[in-house]
């Protein structure tokens, strides 16, 4: 019996080594639900949600100080006391000592407390804005990790067409040098550039292997699949509003990195007023009872019940430079936060003013590469029909092929650069949602 439950135990553990081993195989994966794993599984976004849990519970912190504090104790012993008189000793006494207390204390001007209060608002309040921060991250993390896939695919496909290009290229000069037509040096331009399409294939496999798997860090899933992108469905539209100082105006007021870098500035003015007001005089009303039996060895047999009631007033003459010291601190760090605001919204400033001209500068990047590969297309046809009459050479060829292969990759890069763009624009501005995902992911084929 103990073997068989062995044996059944080393199956599981097998089986669990396997399925924690290898990663997690999915079928055709969209952005939308890409996004939604990443969601669930990306270590970032978790780890700002449990942050922002955590600061939260500093307004819970804060209110306690406003609360009654009550405190209990109890002892419970046994002592022996032997009494002398000139150098003779008598029998030692045994007795039980019982001591029970109660005590309530409730803050009635503090106000350090109160500045800690107001601050730990500010706190949570800035943890809302990080955590938000982090969630339109997340979506411009996504979005790059899938199109940088869609690209190294669409690479691939590129050189996959070239490899097939250059073979039809080779196989013809050696036709021809069979015939008499061609010469050797034709049939080794053309080895030569079928070598080096191939080289750059392995190349570029690799490439997409390795964006696969940066997309499943995000995920936690492999994606087998990935829905393409279709150009007819990709809407090419200038940012509106058309002024990028209406863009700079909408990431004043929504960028979620400035609102979380006021929201330090002013945590860090209530640090000034709470440490201030650490040398504050305070008032406390306390409260008690105390219940002791043979509580000394004066009172050995007594019972004592005492209830005590009182106010407090506690003022901090000196701490030894302590709070002045705490003071001046906490207004280097309001200086630091208030630097730092403003370092932070010449940046964001520079950020909307860089993917504004982006997005819009893709959108002539794109038609004139579309017009680029049109181009190239007819170039090729007539280079090839050259090369057959004899009029162009053999190297000719290679070159149109490989300038037309380049324009088409070219083509595909600006159509993802301009996605980008446009979400990092709106995550700057601090308009960019999930309806944005959703745009994008209508122009994919197949999606769902």
């Amino acid at each position: 019996m103990n073997e068989l439950i062995m044996k059944v135990l080393f199956a599981i553990i097998i089986a669990v080594g396997v399925f924690t081993a290898f990663p997690v195989f999915a079928g055709t994966v969209d952005l939308t639900t890409a996004y939604q794993k990443a969601v669930e599984y990306d270590a970032r976004l978790r780890s700002a949600k449990a942050d922002n849990q955590m600061y939260k519970e500093e307004i819970g912190k804060a209110k306690s100080q406003f609360l009654p504090s009550v405190r209990m104790s109890a002892a419970r012993g046994r002592s022996a006391t032997q009494r002398g008189y000139l150098g003779r000793f008598y029998p030692a006494d045994f007795y039980n000592t019982v001591n029970l207390g109660v005590s309530v204390r409730q803050s009635l001007l503090n106000l350090s407390n109160v500045a800690g209060y107001k601050q730990s608002r500010l706190v949570a309040a800035k943890s809302d804005a990080d955590f938000q921060k982090e969630q339109t991250t997340l979506m411009v993390r996504i979005t790059e990790a899938y199109c940088n896939a869609l690209f190294a695919e669409d690479n691939l496909d590129f050189s996959n067409a070239l490899i097939s290009a250059t073979q039809e290229q080779l196989m013809q000069a050696k036709r021809r040098f069979e015939t008499g037509f061609g010469t050797v040096t034709e049939v080794q331009e053309a080895q030569a550039g079928y070598d080096n399409a191939q080289a750059e294939g392995v190349e570029i496999l690799n490439s997409v292997e390795y964006s696969r798997r940066e997309l499943e860090d995000l995920t936690g899933l492999y994606p087998e699949k990935l829905c393409k992108l279709v150009p007819q469905k990709l809407r090419l539209v200038k940012p509106e509003p058309d002024l990028v100082e209406s863009w700079i105006e909408l990431s004043v007021a929504g960028n979620s990195g400035l609102v979380a870098a006021r929201q330090e500035v002013e945590i860090a003015k209530r640090e000034i007023q709470k440490q201030r007001a650490a040398g504050y005089p305070t008032i406390d009303l306390v409260g008690g009872r105390n219940y002791s039996e043979s509580e000394n060895n004066y009172s050995i047999g007594s019972i004592y019940d005492t209830y005590s009631i009182s106010v407090q007033l506690s003022v901090p003459v000196y701490t030894g430079g302590y709070v002045s010291s705490s003071i001046r601190q906490a207004q280097a760090k309001w200086l630091k936060a208030g630097a730092q605001l403003s370092w932070q919204e010449r940046g964001v400033e520079s950020d909307v003013r860089k993917y504004y001209n982006g997005v819009v500068s893709n959108i002539s990047l794109i038609m004139a590469y579309e017009q680029a590969v049109n181009s190239r297309e007819i170039a090729l046809v007539g280079t090839r029909k050259g090369y057959e009459a004899g009029i162009r050479s053999n190297v000719d060829v290679l070159d149109a092929q490989q300038k037309l292969f380049a324009a088409r990759r070219n083509l595909a890069k600006s159509r993802y650069q301009y996605i980008l763009n446009r979400f990092m624009l709106k995550q700057a501005a601090g308009t960019l949602s999930e309806a944005d995902i959703e745009e994008i992911n209508n122009c994919l084929l197949g999606s769902k």
